[in-house]
């Protein structure tokens, strides 16, 4: 975890639960240690690890893992988690396994695996919910790394969401974030509605996936549904029928639509400067270029509207072993920083990318109390105006 940029401040929009929270951030430690041993286990048993005694180059290790084209920073992330965790050591140019590697051995076994996840669950349960994910991930982590079974077979087995969306479920951490953006998407547009009182406030999320954001963000919009045209939006059709599933029935002021974030609006059929609000929840970093997509956010606002973007601003370990697995989560172009082993930005970064993308007053709220985070809202209006969007 890399330390995060101090700009990144408390937030008074929305109360946190504090002991819960710290239960979560206890127990998310503990998935997170399960999944350096199931990686462990799981490299040493397809051969791709040093014996014990035996030593390797690196090059030769990632030799054995095989990556397949787009997975090779995945696979140096991989082996720098377990340098990291001391489940791998370096020496000179040359890499051996710990004794902790044999301890985890059995962990390659389904049964114990299961029975292991059943524990965990049971002994931490504000983080259960990232473990069904984790365990799926890492029992077919070498077929996806070596390009022999799709990643989204394994992230939405079926074409189910379930995996994912369980990590959303009762999320201590992840509600605040989504309270914190309904919040702000209702202050905003509130403010746009009471300055125009016989005009309509148009929203629209980018990415919306699963709907883990767009659920809280509708039910604070609910008292100016009347006056309002919120755009569910998507690059993949089966997030849109998710989406017309889940909010389409009672709320006709729901549009779902195709959207690429990385092409301008008006090839899309958006009409540049129409929004009061564009939402970004955790979407952004799986582009190609951030820049790009910055700008084309700031095409769709309205002078004086908003980009609400809710972003990770430090690497997780658990999200490399689990969305590292999607090929896009590695697609970034190598002329824009990121944070090391990752597709994500810190909070200095997202505050200059938004800065080159033409926004002005960027506002940054975050878990309160904390000198390190993992998530960061930010809040920026597109220049040319203040106040509520015309």
């Amino acid at each position: 975890m890399t330390e995060l940029d101090v700009e990144a401040t408390p937030s008074p929009l929305v109360d946190l639960d504090r002991e819960r929270y710290a239960r979560f951030r206890i127990d998310f430690d503990a998935v997170t240690g399960f999944g350096h041993w199931l990686l462990a286990a799981r490299l040493a048993a397809a051969d791709v690890l040093p014996v014990r005694g035996a030593t390797a180059r690196r090059e030769e290790v990632l030799a054995r893992l095989g990556a397949a084209p787009g997975y090779e920073q995945l696979g140096e992330a991989l082996l720098d988690i377990l340098e990291r965790t001391d489940l791998l050591r370096r020496h000179g140019d040359r890499l051996t396994v710990t004794d902790r590697v044999a301890e985890v051995a059995g962990l390659a076994e389904d049964d114990a695996i299961d029975a292991a996840a059943t524990a965990l669950r049971r002994e931490h349960p504000e983080a259960a919910g990232y473990v069904p994910l984790l365990v799926a991930c890492q029992t077919q982590l070498v077929e996806v790394v070596r390009g022999e079974r799709p990643a989204n077979e394994v992230l939405f087995p079926g074409g189910s969401p379930d995996l994912v969306s369980a990590i959303y479920r009762d999320n201590v951490q992840l509600d605040f974030y989504n309270r914190l953006c309904a919040a702000q998407v209702h202050e905003h547009v509130a403010q746009f509605l009471r300055r125009y009182p016989r005009s309509y406030a148009q929203v629209l999320e980018v990415g919306a996936g699963t709907g883990g954001t767009t659920g809280p963000v509708l039910d604070a919009l609910a008292d100016r549904a009347e006056r309002l045209r919120y755009f569910y939006t998507d690059v993949g059709p089966a997030f849109l029928r998710l989406g017309r599933r889940s909010f389409g029935a009672t709320r006709p002021y729901v549009d779902f639509a195709r959207y690429n974030v990385e092409s301008a609006p008006e090839e899309q059929g958006f009409e540049p400067g129409s929004m009061q609000v564009v939402l970004a929840s955790n979407v952004l970093h799986a582009t190609l270029r951030i820049s790009t997509a910055l700008r084309h956010c700031h095409s769709l606002l309205k002078s004086g509207g908003i980009l609400v973007v809710n972003e990770m601003t430090s690497r997780l370990d658990y999200n490399t072993l689990t969305f590292g697995l999607a090929e896009g989560w590695w697609r970034h172009t190598d002329d824009e920083p990121r944070i090391e082993s990752s597709p994500l930005l810190d909070v200095a970064g997202w505050r200059a990318a938004l800065g080159r993308a033409g926004f002005v007053d960027v506002q940054t709220h975050a878990v309160p109390g904390r000198g390190e985070q993992v998530q960061t809202m930010f809040v920026a209006t597109a220049s040319g105006g203040t106040g509520p969007a015309r």
